[in-house]
């Protein structure tokens, strides 16, 4: 495959060759950029959008209902009394993998010359990761076959969603990447929703309650591996040293301090959210009274109005800041709604009133799902190759969930005293405290509106 040629613009002494000396002309001639040349090759297909968010649905699916459920099923049947340890153990190892995975795979995406296109090979080897993760997780024996099967599925969920959003950065323009952003931010609760609602019906059977989420995470990423348009990119590859090998991990926050601002914003604001999704459960249980029998009903509730609100605000939202081009002012917004959820979460004397609250942290949600990716592509250090560098940003996903977990303790037991308890009202409203400042952070960006 060869790299597109666009016409040249004629120099100052060919005009006046053909008869006339004419005004002052650019003698330049534009060569398009690797970028341009692939751009040129790689516009969407209709439907684009589409296939992009279904292959993120999938691997939200496969994904969530592990976390969510078939990896304690699991637990359980392979050892009931350390069934905790068990899990914590492959959490934490799935979760250092992320933050390492993330960077690598993007910067290899970035770096591939396949012939069969820069980002389609990380997509079959997505769809061959849930694969085996599935295969071990039903088949497993012992906790390390366990664990294998957590990391493989855990590594399939990194590689499409960087997949994901690096085809939105490198086949959509900035004016139209509002909508597609907010869809595929949306497409790991939307996977959530999928995964519960699937379990319903087959109780604790792990056959289909892992082999269906998982045959859809892969139906659905080799779907969009078949359908987007993903030529060869032919830039000649410089090789790295140790140094620039060490950097894939790193962006220089002076050196690009919008960057800087978009990482630090995302990451106060999923710490906001994290202190509320990761003690939800039993927070329910101790402070609003409900029974350990209701409680699976009452978070499949909380995953239905959280992914329902979010999913009716985000892709108008999206669609709104694209056409007025600016992303600020909803971040801003966005963040102060979810810190006012997060508040009313805190105060709420029943379910019924922590629904309501949980709606209005999905509404914030919903208006930070549908701007913040779309200004994260605009602030990558190299446009040229933004997967490495919007894996980083990802990170900011992750990482939270580690903070927060070792922070929580410590906030939890502010001011309880002897009689003992923990203090959710604490950690929920310094979660809410965090959302906010992560709204302001993203006013330090000055490249983007």
């Amino acid at each position: 495959m060869t790299t597109p040629t666009t016409p040249q613009i004629p120099t100052a002494s060919a005009a006046a060759s053909l008869g006339g000396d004419g005004p002052d002309l650019d003698t330049t001639v534009h060569e398009p950029t690797p970028t341009e040349a692939f751009r040129a090759q790689a516009s969407p297909r209709r439907g684009f959008v589409f296939f992009v968010v279904l292959a993120m649905v999938g691997a939200g699916a496969a994904q969530m209902s592990a976390a969510l459920l078939t990896l304690t099923l699991k637990a359980t049947e392979l050892n009931a009394d350390a069934a905790t340890t068990i899990i914590s153990i492959s959490s934490g190892i799935a979760g250092i993998l992320t933050l390492f995975a993330l960077p690598i795979i993007g910067s290899l995406s970035d770096r591939s010359r396949s012939r069969f296109g820069r980002r389609r090979p990380f997509l079959f080897a997505a769809a061959a990761s849930f694969t085996i993760g599935g295969i071990l997780l039903v088949s497993a024996l012992n906790t390390w076959m366990f664990v294998a099967a957590h990391l493989f599925i855990t590594i399939g969920f990194v590689a499409t969603g960087i997949v994901t959003i690096a085809l939105i950065a490198d086949q959509l323009p900035p004016n139209r990447r509002g909508v597609a952003s907010a869809f595929v931010s949306l497409g790991t609760p939307m996977g959530a929703l999928l995964g519960t609602a699937i379990a319903l019906p087959f109780g604790a059977d792990l056959t289909p309650l892992v082999g269906i989420p998982t045959a859809f995470a892969v139906a659905a990423v080799l779907l969009l591996a078949f359908f987007i348009r993903d030529p060869q990119f032919e830039e000649r590859r410089a090789s790295r040293s140790l140094r620039e090998l060490l950097g894939i991990f790193w962006v220089n926050p002076i050196k690009f301090p919008d960057f800087a601002a978009v990482f630090t914003s995302r990451m106060l604001v999923f710490s906001g959210v994290a202190a509320l999704n990761g003690y939800q459960a039993i927070y329910l249980l101790m402070n609003i009274g409900l029974a350990p029998a209701e409680l699976g009903g009452a978070i499949l509730l909380t995953v239905i109005v959280n992914t329902g609100v979010s999913l009716a605000v985000a892709p108008a939202i999206g669609k709104l800041s694209d056409k007025l081009g600016v992303r600020k002012p909803f971040i801003l917004a966005a963040a102060v709604i979810l810190g006012a959820g997060l508040v009313f979460a805190a105060m709420a004397p029943d379910f019924g009133v922590y629904l309501i609250a949980c709606g209005v942290v999905a509404l914030g949600q919903g208006v930070y799902f549908a701007v913040e990716l779309a200004l994260a592509t605009r602030v990558v250090p190299d446009p040229e190759n933004p997967a490495k560098d919007l894996a980083i940003i990802k990170i900011a996903d992750n990482l939270p969930v580690s903070i927060v977990s070792a922070l929580a303790p410590a906030i939890l037991a502010v001011g309880v005293g002897a009689a003992g308890g923990q203090n959710f009202a604490a950690l929920f409203i310094l979660g809410a405290v965090s959302a906010v400042l992560g709204g302001f952070a993203i006013l330090f960006v000055r490249s983007a509106r």
